[in-house]
């Protein structure tokens, strides 16, 4: 029997680099929870009017030029929901409580500070990854790594994976600790390709699990205050993905790739159709440019990850 979800509008409204935020009330399910305002979609209206009404009548704010962040489907049991979150920088008015609420803007390195319901934790993702995933190619040495690294951190790539397959694990961690300092002070994130054991030696942001590791665990291997990304490329693998507790996906090959041109591509209609059902970002691969960047993030996407298009052609 297929699940039917009750849409559910949620708003991220920004004002440069805050975003406003509502708590909700003690007769409320999740009560003293903060949340991104939102609401029930009504009979015959679209996801950018029901947005537009519910900031009106709970914020006493006029909103335009919405965009798509991301689809989150959400079982909480009693209820199934399918959040579809949406940001904007363009609204009128000063934003405060119209029903009792106590609302207030935070920066967006709070976030984490606060208490969400469980259905908002891929939204907090999606403001903290980008939506540009960067995976190191070739480098010559540990000085040209830099250099490709810092290349990226300069166009404003917030997400960077090494993968060196050719480096032990004690030359990985190495490399790692070495750029950490430059990654972290852009306000960005270095991922590692490999196994989780070397993530707390390394200091790094998170692993990069591949798909051919994800069978090897039964639950989350790694702490929750590091990030964890796993490399798909079916719906078996999607599954046994989120039983992991990721807080993001890959899945490849979108479109055909010269690195691998006996792999069939999923094609953008059947990527759609796979990330409505899962609950975190998940960044597009294979095939990916930066000019399809806004097509990838219509058809669900976090964003695209790529080597060659950010690293740079071997």
């Amino acid at each position: 029997m297929v699940k039917e979800y009750l849409p559910i509008v949620v708003g991220l409204l920004r004002c440069e680099n805050e975003v406003c935020l509502s708590l909700r009330q003690q007769h409320q399910s999740h009560a003293n929870c903060w949340e991104f305002p939102g609401g029930k979609v009504q009979g015959g209206e679209s996801l950018e009017q029901a947005l537009q009404r519910e900031f009106f009548e709970e914020l006493g704010v006029t909103t335009d030029h919405w965009q798509p962040l991301i689809e989150i489907p959400w079982d909480y049991g009693t209820v199934a929901v399918r959040l579809h979150v949406y940001q904007t920088f363009d609204f009128d008015g000063i934003p405060y409580g119209k029903e009792g609420q106590h609302v207030r803007w935070f920066e967006l390195a709070e976030l984490h500070q606060l208490r969400f319901p469980a259905a908002n934790q891929g939204i907090l993702t999606v403001l903290a990854l980008g939506d540009k995933y960067a995976i190191s190619g070739e480098f010559t040495d540990a000085q040209d790594f830099s250099v490709k690294v810092k290349q990226l951190l300069n166009t404003g790539v917030q997400l960077i994976q090494l993968r060196a397959k050719g480096l032990q694990d004690e030359e990985v961690i190495e490399l790692a600790q070495a750029n950490l300092p430059m990654v972290h002070q852009a306000g960005a994130k270095l991922m590692l390709n490999g196994s989780p054991e070397i993530l707390a030696r390394s200091g790094a942001d998170g692993i990069q699990l591949a798909s051919n590791q994800l069978f090897e665990y039964t639950a989350r291997p790694i702490a929750k205050d590091k990030l964890l990304g796993i490399s798909t490329h079916n719906a078996e693998e999607i599954a046994q993905a989120l039983t992991l507790e990721p807080d993001f996906l890959l899945l490849s090959p979108v479109l055909p790739t010269a690195t691998h041109p006996d792999q069939d591509a999923l094609g953008w209609e059947a990527f759609h159709q796979m990330v409505k059902q899962v609950p975190v970002p998940v960044f597009a691969l294979g095939g990916m440019t930066r000019e399809l960047l806004a097509h990838a993030k219509q058809q669900g996407a976090q964003g695209i990850a790529a080597i060659g298009e950010f690293w740079g052609k071997s």
